[in-house]
């Protein structure tokens, strides 16, 4: 099994449930509340371990309460933190997430993440060269990216970018990416493009791989179009669907399972995951999602997460 290695942010997630949103300028009482650990780095690397992934995650937190909570959660949940960069006289950054009828709504504090840039990764870059499978996200600066891309594809690393939050990016580093994992509302923006999906997805054959919420993830394998379908489950809570999807696919991708496979993997493993609460609380274990494989299903999912 190959190692994983996450590059991304790590964020604290204040999560406040009610019944409805607020409209601009309202006040309205909410159900519930707790704190949660987040970001896109952390969310996906924690995906990754608990499906039986040899993970580290690289990224920075702020030298204060939160980022020791931060490291504490990661620990128990078994990612090697050994290449963290610990950041004096910045906060550790922050999530606000309101939930209304399993959908959400987000704002986000970079914070300490913005200093997982082209110092720090130039620092780490001969332990990164020891992991197999690099997966990134696009909430620390981009050009921390565009700088170890070329790096990595040089030393024929296995490279997977989702690419969230989505924007622009350039040919050639999406030509270095072994994997980009938009949605179906992304993939026009990141590739600067107002083609038909089906026309992009045979541009990039075995490359761009869509996730389309409820109707599952297509890619183009060559030959044809090819739809992975999702599981059937009751939505909870659709906040880090996407996240679970990604280490879950790296996961599969380490282990040396084919495309389909390992994007299989990643839908139990997502459908799985809006259950419950919370960006991690609901991320499954190995034997949940073994268990799932086993039975055979391959249901459409009631209420899969629309921005996975």
């Amino acid at each position: 099994m190959g190692k994983i290695a996450v590059v991304g942010s790590i964020n604290i997630d204040y999560v406040i449930e009610a019944d409805r949103l607020p409209e601009l300028g309202e006040t309205v009482l909410g159900n519930h509340f707790f704190l949660s650990l987040g970001g896109k780095g952390a969310n996906q690397a924690v995906a990754a371990s608990r499906l039986g992934g040899d993970v580290a995650l690289f990224g920075s937190i702020g030298n204060d309460e939160n980022g020791q909570i931060i490291k504490g959660k990661m620990q128990k949940e078994r990612v090697d933190l050994s290449h963290l960069n610990t950041i004096e006289n910045h906060p550790s950054g922050a999530a606000f997430i309101e939930l209304c009828d399993s959908e959400n709504r987000i704002v986000v504090i970079s914070g300490a993440n913005m200093h997982t840039d082209v110092s720090y990764i130039n620092s780490v870059t001969a332990e990164l060269l020891k992991y197999d499978v690099i997966l990134f996200q696009l909430e620390t600066p981009l050009e921390m990216m565009e700088h170890i891309v070329p790096v990595l594809a040089e030393n024929r690393k296995t490279i997977i970018l989702n690419p969230a939050p989505a924007l622009k990016l350039k040919e050639e580093l999406i030509n270095q990416i072994t994997y980009l994992t938009p949605n179906e509302f992304e993939y026009g923006l990141i590739l600067d493009s107002e083609d038909s999906m089906e026309t992009l997805l045979k541009q990039y054959p075995n490359k761009l791989i869509i996730t389309r919420g409820t109707k599952g993830v297509t890619y183009f394998d060559d030959e044809k179009q090819i739809d992975v379908p999702v599981i059937k489950v009751d939505a909870v809570d659709t906040t880090g669907a996407g996240d679970t999807f990604s280490g879950a696919f790296a996961v599969g991708i380490s282990e040396g399972k084919g495309l389909y496979e390992s994007i299989y993997f990643g839908n139990v493993a997502a459908g799985l995951s809006v259950t419950k609460k919370g960006a991690q609380t609901g991320m499954p274990y190995r034997n949940e999602v073994e268990q799932i494989l086993k039975a055979g299903l391959s249901h459409e999912s009631k209420g899969e997460d629309e921005t996975n």
